[in-house]
């Protein structure tokens, strides 16, 4: 039976809605497995994303990525705006000719929490990330977003994951796609500190157990999170948010509930490591010092590298699961030349490695997509 609307918020098992028999989702990437998933006897027994990013190479101005040109250093992904640039971003990891997603994740497009604790989700699941406008602005889905989820994964045949409740996102939303013939299945809690400690939950779910590894970034700015997604997937962790430089309570809960994992601080005393000092600090001297001090301490040699403006977050939502564990994503100012730390990282980095660039020019001028070009080694 399909669900509409459920709400996982904790311990509600969203492996029910998975189950099935033989073998699931499995796709062949460029001679890849990737997003395996298996179930025996109605059981999920592992869930696998083994391929590298699958964005197809030629990247088109601001739109979708895709076509048979010769792949570039740094290529721009955009659309129209951020719901574009989300949506191009998928079309380019998740092009017909690879077959259906097995999922997707879909956030509010206006606020930056929600989005952030769900990039590793999406990863894990092997879908895209999608935004959508939240409640307040509107009550229904964006026609953009309902094109693509429509494209990605085949009206009867697949799920879709909505992060944060009522409020965040519209429950006409839930009925729209529970009508197509989507399994619908809400992950929230009463706040943005909540709803990441139940995304948590589901992803521990998927890993039959326990996420082994948690970072923690503030849930007052968006910077430290976008520069944690990827060495969160790369880690197989989850997310959590701290209250600036004090402890949320539910993150606080989720650890007392779990004291042996390993626990990262994303961002310095005034934010994430005051908040849990006896968790392992990464940060900089500013936001492009954490981004670059990430990017050094779980990407030493980096196979793809993602970068988006610091400045705001929705271009980057749906680029750090699409890196996934390979390469990190670098936030970079409007226009070159890059922050100091930034241009010293990718100073080490393989001159031949493919970078993506998210968002268009208004956010990210061109010459700032040609420094990075140069300042890789």
């Amino acid at each position: 039976m399909r669900n509409s609307g459920s709400d996982v918020g904790g311990r509600v098992g969203i492996l029910t809605f998975l189950a099935g028999g033989g073998e699931m989702g499995a796709r062949t990437v460029r001679g890849r497995r990737c997003g395996l998933t298996t179930s025996v006897a109605g059981v999920l027994t592992a869930v696998a994303v083994l391929c590298g990013p699958v964005i197809a190479s030629g990247a088109q101005a601001q739109g979708s990525i895709g076509g048979s040109s010769a792949s570039l250093p740094v290529m721009r992904v955009a659309g129209v705006d951020a719901i574009g640039t989300a949506i191009a971003t998928s079309e380019g990891s998740f092009p017909v000719i690879y077959g259906p997603a097995n999922a997707v994740v879909l956030a509010r497009s206006d606020y930056f929490s929600d989005a952030l604790a769900g990039g590793p989700l999406a990863a894990l699941i092997n879908g895209p990330l999608l935004i959508t406008p939240a409640a307040a602005l509107s009550a229904t889905l964006d026609p953009r977003v309902l094109a693509e989820i429509q494209r990605v994964i085949p009206a009867g045949r697949g799920f879709v994951l909505i992060l944060g409740g009522p409020l965040a996102l519209s429950p006409s939303i839930d009925g729209t796609l529970f009508g197509l013939g989507y399994t619908v299945i809400r992950v929230s809690g009463p706040n943005q500190f909540a709803t990441a400690v139940a995304i948590a939950g589901v992803i521990g779910e998927f890993m039959l157990g326990p996420v082994p590894t948690i970072f923690e970034a503030t849930g007052l700015d968006f910077a430290d999170a976008l520069s944690a997604v990827p060495a969160t997937i790369r880690a197989h962790g989850a997310i959590l948010l701290t209250n600036g430089a004090k402890q949320s309570k539910e993150t606080a809960a989720y650890l007392a509930a779990h004291p042996t994992v390993t626990r990262f601080a994303i961002g310095g005393p005034l934010a994430a490591a005051g908040a849990d000092p006896s968790a392992t600090p990464v940060y900089g001297d500013d936001l492009w010092g954490t981004s670059a001090a990430v990017a050094r301490a779980f990407f030493p040699e980096a196979t793809t590298f993602g970068a988006s403006t610091g400045l705001n977050f929705p271009d980057a939502l749906a680029g750090g699961p699409v890196l996934r564990q390979f390469g990190p994503m670098l936030l970079v100012g409007p226009h070159a030349p890059l922050p100091a730390p930034i241009a010293s990282y990718l100073g080490t980095q393989a001159n031949d490695i493919q970078g993506y660039l998210f968002g268009g020019p208004l956010a990210v001028d061109d010459d700032v997509l040609a420094a990075l070009e140069a300042a890789l080694g």
